[in-house]
Order: structure tokens, then sequence, then C-alpha cells
């Protein structure tokens, strides 16, 4: 009889470890979807022409899917992280760049750099 309820016991555990999602420290689900925006339209990539004319006061993105693919920043209290949803849906952090772009502290350009790992 014992041997049976150890058995079922690690049936059952086993079972629930299957089936269970992975918990990940770094998902970004864990932000309050209060303060995460969709960005996309905000960016601009580098290789579009606009980027360096009409929409040079926009923020770039260097990504291979451009602003093709959704972009969203979480940002609360000066805190901020911003990262690109690809195809398949996994969400790859942003690595943010300032360029200053003129004389004064407020000049500056931002560059987002798609991070693939």
């Amino acid at each position: 009889m014992l041997k049976k309820l150890v058995a079922a016991s690690a049936l059952a555990i086993g079972t629930a470890a299957l089936v269970a999602t992975p918990a990940s420290a770094d998902s970004r689900f864990d932000y309050d979807p209060r303060f995460v925006t969709d960005m996309t339209e905000r960016y601009v990539s580098a290789f579009d022409p606009a980027a360096y004319g009409s929409r040079s006061g926009d923020p770039m993105i260097i990504s291979p899917y451009g602003t093709n693919q959704p972009i969203y920043c979480f940002s609360f209290k000066g805190a901020g992280h911003c990262w690109q949803v690809d195809p398949s849906g996994v969400e790859r952090d942003l690595t943010p760049i300032v360029v200053p772009t003129g004389s004064s502290a407020g000049d500056i350009r931002g560059i987002s750099i798609y991070n693939p790992f």
C-alpha cells in the first residue's frame, strides 16, 4: 500500500512539473499594465530615410524588424525599459543608447538596439 501511495505521489508531482509553465523573473508581463505603452508609432527605423530628415527628432531603432513589430515601453517614476516582440511572439530587449546631437545637455537622440538574445 505504501509503495502505491509513493508511486501515485511521484506521478502527480511529475505530471504537475511537466504541465506547469516555467516562471521567468524577466517576464515583461510582470509590469503593471497601467505603465506599459505601445511605442511603435513613436520609433523610426535607422534604415528609414525619414530618420535623418522629417523624423529626426524621434527615437531610432536598429532592429531586423524595424517598426513592423510592436515596441513596448514600461515607465514608472523615471525608470523605464523597452522591448520589441519578434514574429514568434518572444519579447526581446532593446538596449538604449543616448547620443548627444548638439551643444547643450538637452540635445540628445535616443537609439534602441534590438538584442536577439
